[in-house]
């Protein structure tokens, strides 16, 4: 039972493409020196490796399964896809180990994480807080939620920047100030206030989102929020008076 429940509040699940609750990471790791030599050495000087899977151990059943749906392409059911993060990242839920050692240069393969990875995988969006978007759980006065507990999102970047949102106004609330909603002008505002809506009001189960790809990098696009230009992103934050906000809690 989850510390909303216990507070009350009923949670909301996340669904895959076929109604499952619950979605699989969509990645996990295999320890790089198990990899043959050219493998690893290929893996570390292009940072990706691209292996193809023997044609009778496609599945392309599983990509309706995964988180991130901005990986949910065929390619990653035909081809096996390794990138360097320290590790060998292995872009797929899970692969059976038989089947895994069968592809030339991972015939001594063994996962690191998670060590069940030739069957399974972490399960994720069991429950979701139903959130406002100052990230304070609906139905709560003195609980505030980040990351993939306050909203159907998927990411590092996305769970630091729900997490200082739901900190800050956690600080404000205590302090008897009134919250924070970043605007919708803001690619962080923006993400908050749409994935609630989808989730909590549309009652869409099962979409996730990220600024990394999928429906919502395609909606930052449309809106012209999507920029690497530092100045820019700089400008908006001024226009809306939230420079140096973290300094200014109280």
């Amino acid at each position: 039972m989850s510390l909303t429940a216990r507070y009350g509040i009923k949670d909301l699940t996340g669904l895959r493409a076929d109604g499952t609750p619950g979605v699989f990471s969509g990645a996990c790791k295999i320890e790089k020196n198990t990899l043959s030599k050219d493998v690893k050495e290929q893996l570390e000087e292009k940072g990706v490796v691209i292996l193809k899977v023997p044609e009778e151990d496609v599945n392309y059943d599983k990509l309706g399964q995964k988180a991130c749906r901005q990986y949910a392409l065929k390619e990653y059911s035909e081809n096996v896809i390794l990138l360097d993060t320290g590790s060998a990242k292995l872009m797929t839920s899970y692969y059976p180990l038989d089947k895994l050692r069968k592809i030339p240069g991972l015939e001594r393969a063994k996962y690191s994480d998670t060590y069940s990875a030739g069957r399974g995988n972490s399960i994720r969006y069991l429950a979701v807080a139903p959130c406002a978007d100052t990230m304070q759980a609906i139905g709560a006065t003195n609980l505030f939620c980040g990351g993939e507990k306050g909203a159907p999102l998927i990411g590092h970047t996305e769970a630091i920047v729900t997490g200082a949102v739901a900190g800050y106004n956690a600080v404000r609330y205590a302090c008897g100030k009134d919250m924070m909603i970043l605007p919708d002008s803001l690619a962080v505002g923006n993400i908050i206030r749409y994935s609630h809506r989808q989730f909590i009001d549309e009652k869409i189960y099962g979409e996730r989102y990220t600024f990394a790809g999928g429906v919502f990098f395609e909606r930052m696009k449309e809106l012209d929020l999507y920029s690497t230009d530092i100045s820019t992103l700089s400008g908006r934050v001024e226009r809306q008076d939230l420079s140096d906000l973290f300094q200014k809690v109280v």
